[in-house]
């Protein structure tokens, strides 16, 4: 019995002698293991301010480019290099270390595009958003949305005003998000799109100019009843900008490819004007399957459906539309007879929203009833050379 109880003790101390020590180890590395956990966490918690820091930089100064270099930040340090890509984005590195941990963080912006606002106006004047406005895409007003009580207008993109709602508690239904008091004006003019014009596309120094697209061609003359000379888009404007320098261009048709159709001019002159007459459809659309066909209407004063026998029975625009100084609206709107809805796939950003028809209560009398849809491919893609808003947006972020 005494052998056997010495035994059972030597087999007990074997086996403690051998598994102590494994369980030293294994607390050790847990320990470890936390440890290493803890400082990777807080590198990759620095590295990720630090890219909020430096993006907040371009969007403040989109020519920053000076970056930093180990700025001390909760216990550890980070250094950020900015780098301009050969596509005119903007590659941010930001790496975060704490004691021997370092993470990086990869950020990719590009040049925002006001072709990415389903709706956008800089005076909203005495219109109203009522029950049976929908909007499919981003919405910014730099004044305040009229959203008079009950009414529920649906908002599916993302909602930003520079001055709320009115009144403040409205019943809108904010589906993408909502948020007051974002600053994003009207450039002063659209020198950017006449520049291309004229580094690249196709100019018309003085008068009018009418154009209609089709299968690939752009069919133009200077006068009403002039002479069609008809041209591959590719060799008219090459690198797809029409400008119209002093004077209104008249548009319809099926584009097949990528323009900005732009009108410059004084509107006390009656020039800065773009007229649709009919029609201007792409030739693959995009909600049915693959497309690259895009247009923009660029004008510096309105964008106007022409009061004519062609459009008193609908009227349908595929574009992004930017008016600088008016607004998308129906020639005669007050006066001409009701012309069935008007169907526009893209976009509209104009300074103030102008009016395409006249109703008693729910009956129109003049002009068009609205449907607008918004066109997705504009949140990360735009028409040549479309007016940008002057900051980034954020297409990537890699941890």
């Amino acid at each position: 019995m005494g052998k056997a109880a010495i035994l059972l003790v030597l087999g007990f101390s074997l086996i403690l002698g051998i598994v102590t020590p494994n369980l030293h180890r294994q607390a050790n590395r847990a320990v470890e293991n936390y440890l290493s956990y803890q400082k990777k966490s807080q590198a990759h918690n620095i590295a990720t301010s630090a890219a909020n820091i430096a993006a907040n930089k371009l969007f403040l100064d989109s020519t920053w480019k000076t970056g930093y270099s180990n700025v001390s930040f909760t216990g550890g340090k980070f250094s950020v290099t900015v780098r301009d890509t050969l596509t005119n984005m903007k590659k941010i590195e930001a790496i975060g270390t704490y004691i021997d941990s370092a993470e990086t963080v990869r950020v990719l912006l590009q040049p925002s595009s006001y072709s990415k606002f389903a709706y956008y106006s800089k005076i909203e004047g005495a219109i109203n958003w009522i029950s049976k406005d929908t909007v499919w895409g981003p919405l910014h007003s730099q004044a305040k949305l009229n959203i008079p009580l009950p009414n529920s207008p649906v908002f599916f993109g993302k909602v930003t005003t520079r001055l709320g709602t009115n009144p403040t508690k409205s019943k809108a239904k904010f589906y993408g998000g909502y948020q007051k008091g974002v600053n994003l004006d009207l450039p002063a003019d659209i020198s950017g799109v006449v520049n291309a014009a004229n580094a690249g596309g196709r100019v018309f120094a003085t008068g009018d100019l009418w154009l209609t697209f089709e299968n690939g061609n752009v069919k133009w003359k200077t006068t009403a009843t002039g002479t069609v000379t008809t041209q591959t888009l590719s060799s008219f404007a090459p690198n797809g900008v029409i400008l119209a320098a002093k004077g209104n261009i008249h548009v319809q048709g099926t584009i097949d490819g990528r323009a900005t159709v732009c009108a410059t001019g004084s509107s006390g002159l009656g020039f800065g004007n773009i007229y649709v007459d009919d029609d201007i459809r792409y030739k693959a659309d995009p909600r049915t399957g693959a497309s690259d066909d895009m247009l923009g209407l660029v004008t510096e004063n309105n964008v106007f459906v022409t009061d004519n026998a062609a459009n008193n029975s609908d009227c349908r625009i595929d574009a992004a539309i930017f008016c600088l100084k008016g607004g998308l609206t129906a020639e005669n709107y007050n006066t001409r007879p009701i012309s069935g809805t008007l169907y526009l796939y893209g976009g509209v950003t104009q300074y103030q929203r102008g009016p395409v028809g006249t109703y008693s209560g729910t009956t129109i009398n003049h002009g068009f009833q609205k449907n607008y849809k918004y066109d997705n491919r504009l949140l990360v893609s735009s028409p040549p050379n479309y007016p940008m808003t002057g900051s980034f947006e954020i297409v990537s972020w890699l941890e």
